[in-house]
């Protein structure tokens, strides 16, 4: 690749960035989730929506006071929730269900228990006056609608904080049948989703219409994310040649700011970042293409490139 061409696609990938006007803070976040109740931030992996996700929940648990989740107190820290899905969670994980109690003569018992969601609303209900934030990550690698369950109309924003909400599956065994489950106002959700997982279940409209979509560019994580200007420009240079022509790819498939987060402080190296992450990673992309070794060679001229500029 000449030095042009190279010039042509960083070009036009800073119009594109520039477009975009990606740079967001994390106020800016905070009044989206207060608006819309369940937000999803998702986008190209390693754009640290989790990393994200969590100051989000600082700044809004917090009232404002501090945006990083390691600068919480101890009461604040149990305001926040926090699970990560994958293809064997389900509804009696998130909602409730039997779970193994005892062994009484070699017959094991069962009793009702409640499930991650349902124990952090329950404590929400207790301290209204304070704000709740609960974290899915990697929200689309489950099955969302039979994780949720009668659940999407609870979450809705329309309807939070209706007593008259709604019976779980197991309400026969309550205590009292009678009982419904509502979420509160003071209960927000975040959810996290990289664009390009291969294992995702996809969102049913249903439960699509009930949150907000934020993406999270990999130029919105180099901004929040990296110190250093040469190595912002060296993932800008990777990341142009990656939707460049030759290559062919979205920008679902960019590289996010938290590859290189230990190349920005100076404990690794471009060769040992490029010959153990992102060379494995793009060439994962490439799998079946007969271009494969083409276009990893014309990414690999791009990245290092960027040294030299």
């Amino acid at each position: 690749m000449d030095g042009y061409h190279l010039s042509v696609i960083l070009w036009d990938y800073h119009e594109y960035v520039l477009k975009e006007n990606n740079n967001r803070k994390i106020s800016d976040y905070c009044e989206q989730l207060l608006a819309s109740k369940n937000i999803i931030l998702h986008g190209a992996p390693g754009t640290g929506k989790t990393y994200l996700a969590k100051n989000i929940a600082a700044e809004l648990i917090s009232n404002g006071k501090v945006n990083n989740i390691n600068n919480l107190t101890e009461t604040q820290r149990r305001q926040l929730g926090f699970v990560q899905f994958h293809p064997s969670y389900d509804y009696t994980d998130f909602v409730e269900g039997l779970r193994p109690a005892s062994t009484i003569g070699g017959v094991v018992s069962f009793e009702l228990k409640s499930g991650s969601f349902k124990r952090f609303v329950e404590q929400a209900l207790n301290d209204l006056d304070s704000t709740y934030v609960f974290i899915i990550d990697e929200i689309n690698r489950s099955e969302i609608a039979r994780v949720f369950g009668e659940l999407f109309f609870s979450i809705d924003p329309e309807y939070r904080g209706h007593k008259d909400g709604v019976y779980t599956q197991y309400a026969n065994l309550h205590a009292d049948p009678t009982e419904k489950f509502y979420v509160p106002e003071n209960v927000y959700i975040i959810g996290t989703m990289n664009d390009i997982d291969r294992s995702v279940d996809t969102f049913d409209f249903a439960m699509r219409r009930r949150f907000t979509f934020l993406e999270i560019t990999a130029q919105i994580s180099a901004e929040n994310m990296l110190a250093n200007d040469t190595i912002k420009e060296i993932l800008s240079h990777l990341n142009a040649a990656i939707i460049a022509p030759e290559v062919g790819l979205t920008k679902d498939y960019q590289i996010g700011a938290s590859y290189f987060l230990k190349l920005d402080i100076g404990e690794e190296t471009l060769e040992h970042l490029w010959e153990t992450k992102l060379c494995p990673l793009l060439n994962d992309y490439f799998r079946g293409d007969h271009k494969a070794s083409e276009k990893l060679a014309f990414l690999g001229r791009a990245y290092f490139a960027g040294v030299d500029e």
